[in-house]
């Protein structure tokens, strides 16, 4: 793959630093949508505070009109007697009347302007507490959805960038099949070839020395040469059945899990001599559905090979509990064990070995740490075919 293409493969760690910087401008968003319902809510209290003030002093304005205007017409009341009746009154008491009157036109037009300055001013108050509540129910409402957002950016979204180390794993892990299946087939074309390939052939030639010596030495002479062409025939045998049942134990169909892991312990121990390899089962053992017990066998292969190879254990236990609903496997080893939290590279035999735990909707936990060993569980619920399946 071009270094061109590998700029557009999606990084774990790029990805944390976006949604890092992702949920700082969303809390600091949040933020600013507090403090805006903030003052707006203590804006809104302000201008109700304000309100009723101008409300009262619109009152007392109207109240004070509603006098003056009674004063108004009893003054203009006044002004028209005297001024009917000049020569009954002086000139003192008509001007007197002439004043009040005026004074208290002019008094009624300042509080006439007042009433309208106040009614504009309420009116403008009652606009703006309606937008200030707007503002500050949907200041809560969207602090609130900013609350999910932020709530999916540290939980969900979170996960995405390791889903997507997940995937890139089991990408890896693919190839690593591939090369697995191609190193297989290499490896049981050389174990065919250098077994039983050349013992046949060996049987091929014994055959023809065979019949050479029953032809120039008699029946007894060839009766040896039968006798170790029956050895080489059985050497072939035995390594055809050991090929066989390194692809898949033919025990494990017929005699089932149990009976084949016990043959095939003794196989490590005699491979791995140094290690103390013990086997013990619980609950009363059935047979299984075979791909259950084809995955389990490869579990414990697959758990008990990687504990014997990397773990450098003096004892391994193996452990099967046949429960009613599940079945319980435990590998435990007194090796160097590791620790989980730091990812070694081409560790694929531990996401095989998950995989197979998903396939069968179980779970699987490893705990271990450096210098105390090594402990694999595996809960795998039991899913029994229906008659006829």
């Amino acid at each position: 793959m071009s270094s061109e293409n590998m700029n557009y493969k999606l990084d774990a760690k790029r990805l944390d630093t976006i949604l890092d910087s992702m949920v700082e401008t969303v809390n600091k968003s949040k933020d600013q949508i507090f403090e805006i319902g903030e003052q707006s809510r203590a804006e809104y209290t302000n201008l109700v505070e304000e309100l009723s003030k101008v409300k009262r002093e619109t009152f007392q304005t109207i109240s004070y009109y509603d006098q003056l205007e009674k004063q108004a017409k009893q003054a203009r009341t006044r002004l028209a007697e005297v001024s009917k009746h000049f020569q009954k009154y002086g000139e003192s008491e008509i001007r007197s009347a002439y004043e009040k009157a005026n004074r208290i036109q002019i008094e009624l037009s300042i509080v006439q302007e007042k009433e309208k300055q106040l009614r504009h001013r309420r009116d403008d108050i009652e606009r703006r507490i309606g937008s200030l509540k707007n503002t500050t129910i949907r200041a809560e409402q969207l602090a609130g959805q900013t609350s999910v957002v932020l709530d999916y950016l540290n939980g969900d979204l979170k996960k995405v960038s390791e889903l997507v180390e997940d995937a890139k794993q089991k990408q890896a892990f693919g190839l690593k099949i591939i090369e697995a299946q191609e190193e297989e087939r290499r490896r049981l074309s050389r174990e065919i070839h250098d077994g039983p390939a050349q013992l046949l052939a060996h049987v091929l030639i014994g055959s023809q020395i065979l019949e050479r010596v029953n032809r120039e030495k008699g029946p007894e002479e060839s009766s040896k040469e039968i006798a170790k062409l029956r050895n080489t025939i059985r050497d072939a045998l035995y390594e055809v059945r050991r090929i066989i049942y390194d692809l898949r134990p033919m025990s494990l169909d017929d005699l089932g899990l149990v009976p084949t892991l016990e043959k095939y312990l003794l196989r490590i121990k005699e491979q791995y001599p140094d290690v103390d390899i013990i086997f013990k089962t619980l609950g009363n053992e059935e047979r299984l559905p075979g791909k259950m017990e084809a995955a389990l066998f490869r579990l414990v292969q697959e758990a008990v090979q990687n504990a014997c190879k990397h773990g450098k254990p003096s004892r391994v236990n193996v452990l099967i509990e046949f429960r009613e609903n599940r079945i319980s496997l435990l590998v435990k080893d007194d090796g160097i064990g590791f620790d989980p939290k730091v990812q070694k590279e081409n560790t694929f035999g531990l996401i095989g070995m998950q995989e197979r735990v998903e396939v069968l909707e179980g779970n699987l936990s490893i705990r271990s740490s450096k210098g105390s060993g090594t402990s694999l569980s595996i809960q795998i619920p039991i899913i029994r075919e229906e008659e006829g399946d």
